[in-house]
């Protein structure tokens, strides 16, 4: 057998460091909300004593992963962050949680993708969701330009964002032909141009958790409807939107709106819709988004 070499070791080193039970998730509690205090920690990390996270805080403090800092002396206030090192392995978390879908079993749970490019944000949002779906994460448009493919079932997208935009970013999922849902999670106030926007739900940030969860929900359930059902929801959706928003006058003179009408008129032509649930359809929709 051949000697070790002294990367090896370092190898050997960085695995057993990040393989221990309780540091992994302390990292990604950080990642996800640091700076914590103790006791925020211990919240997060069902099934943990005082103890094991004290000894696990020292044990990442001494190979320099995470910092303590003292914010208050009277009364003591604590909180403890990553270090530079220690964000660095955001990436590999991510690249074990990718490995680990691959190769550990194939999850039936839906996975959502979260597009913004505010990363506190983005992980706020995925951890509201994170007990009932796989979620992923992206921090501008060319990163979930390469997360999309067809294992994504909804996609929850900030509009104002640089380089790619989330509308860039919706045409390019709809021109893909992907199945994925797309709920617009946004502080853009809705306009006229919504109407020929292909999105299933719109909700404006900063949202609240229950409300993102059953947005995200029904997106979900609706995706098991044929295509022309789906058209009616995202159609019902944008005209709500813009019967809240625009004036009587206003929505007469708007060419886009015009269509968004046309075009509803003839989806429900083609369901045979007589019109007798639309108006529960859009109030419910209305409520759905606080209009």
């Amino acid at each position: 057998m051949s000697p070790s070499t002294p990367s090896d070791d370092r190898v050997a080193q960085a695995v057993t460091l990040i393989s221990k039970k309780w540091h992994p998730v302390i990292i990604q509690s950080l990642l996800d909300d640091g700076p914590l205090r103790f006791n925020e920690l211990q919240e997060r990390l069902d099934g943990i004593s005082g103890k094991v996270l004290t000894d696990s805080l020292e044990d990442l403090q001494g190979n320099d992963l995470i910092e303590r800092h003292v914010v208050s002396e009277s009364p003591k206030r604590v909180e403890y962050d990553l270090t530079r090192a220690g964000r660095e392995l955001q990436a590999v978390m991510e690249t074990l949680a990718d490995w680990g879908k691959r190769n550990l079993g194939e999850s039936t749970r839906p996975t959502v993708l979260v597009v913004d490019d505010d990363p506190r944000l983005a992980r706020m949002h995925a951890g509201w969701l994170a007990e009932e779906y796989d979620v992923e994460t992206a921090f501008n448009g060319k990163d979930a330009i390469t997360a999309l493919s067809d294992e994504i079932d909804v996609v929850l997208l900030d509009r104002r964002m640089p380089g790619l935009s989330g509308d860039d970013l919706l045409e390019k999922i709809r021109e893909a032909d992907l199945d994925a849902g797309v709920v617009l999670l946004t502080a853009v106030e809705p306009d006229v141009d919504v109407a020929d926007m292909e999105f299933d739900a719109y909700l404006l940030k900063p949202g609240e958790a229950d409300e993102v969860r059953d947005v995200v929900a029904d997106v979900l359930e609706r995706a098991t409807a044929d295509d022309d059902i789906t058209e009616h929801y995202s159609l019902l959706a944008r005209r709500a939107l813009l019967d809240a928003r625009l004036t009587a006058a206003e929505r007469e003179s708007s060419d886009e709106y015009q269509r968004l009408l046309e075009r509803l008129e003839a989806v429900e032509a083609d369901l045979g819709d007589d019109g007798s649930s639309e108006a529960d359809e859009t109030m419910a929709i209305t409520e759905r988004l606080n209009l």
